[in-house]
């Protein structure tokens, strides 16, 4: 297993997200979301405490809502009447079955498909790449995707890190994480989780 210390940075162009290993800062990448060259800086470090603490309303005020459709649920309902009992009647069962892909795998409410590793044309960049869909209800917010790296003799050769500050519920994410080393020929899914 790898033990690179991750970093986040930005694309000097577009602004989107890129994490990279401590030890790749000052390299010159292909952006994968613009496609222009950038240069990985390790960023300045900066106060996180707006994002905490937007989160926390936003959970204060999903928790308050919670208890309170619960509290009316519970209020509403009708006291249990004592009355002969009925001969059961008979329900079919009703099974639902989806159709889950073949490469489909879930976890923590993501369906992670088309995982793969992509060499970028007219470059040796390597990235994995593949989609990332929110299967809850609910937006997800700081959605990042760990990926495990082996070589042909499926010894790990290293870990691939992708990040996406929101996810809508239900919407798809086409991820693309730079692999550094040569060595590696298949990925495996580690975790999709959200930032704590």
């Amino acid at each position: 297993m790898s033990t690179h210390k991750f970093v986040k940075g930005e694309c000097q162009h577009c602004a989107g997200h890129l994490e990279f290993p401590i030890d790749a800062a000052g390299e010159t990448i292909v952006c994968p979301h613009c496609g222009q060259s950038t240069t990985l800086v390790w960023p300045l470090a900066h106060n996180r405490a707006p994002t905490k603490v937007v989160r926390m309303v936003f959970g204060s005020v999903f928790l308050i809502l919670a208890f309170s459709i619960a509290a009316l649920i519970i209020s509403g309902k009708k006291p249990n009447r004592i009355s002969t009992p009925e001969t059961p009647k008979r329900v079919a069962a009703r099974v639902i079955t989806t159709a889950v892909p073949d490469d489909e795998t879930r976890t923590n409410e993501f369906a992670l498909t088309a995982l793969r590793l992509e060499k970028s044309p007219g470059s040796s960049l390597v990235y994995a790449t593949g989609k990332v869909k929110n299967l809850s209800p609910r937006r997800r917010f700081g959605v990042k995707v760990e990926l495990n790296l082996f070589d042909a003799s499926n010894n790990p050769v290293g870990q691939s890190k992708d990040y996406q500050p929101l996810l809508e519920p239900g919407a798809e994410w086409h991820f693309k994480a730079m692999v550094l080393g040569s060595k590696a020929v298949v990925v495996h899914l580690n975790t999709i989780h959200e930032d704590p």
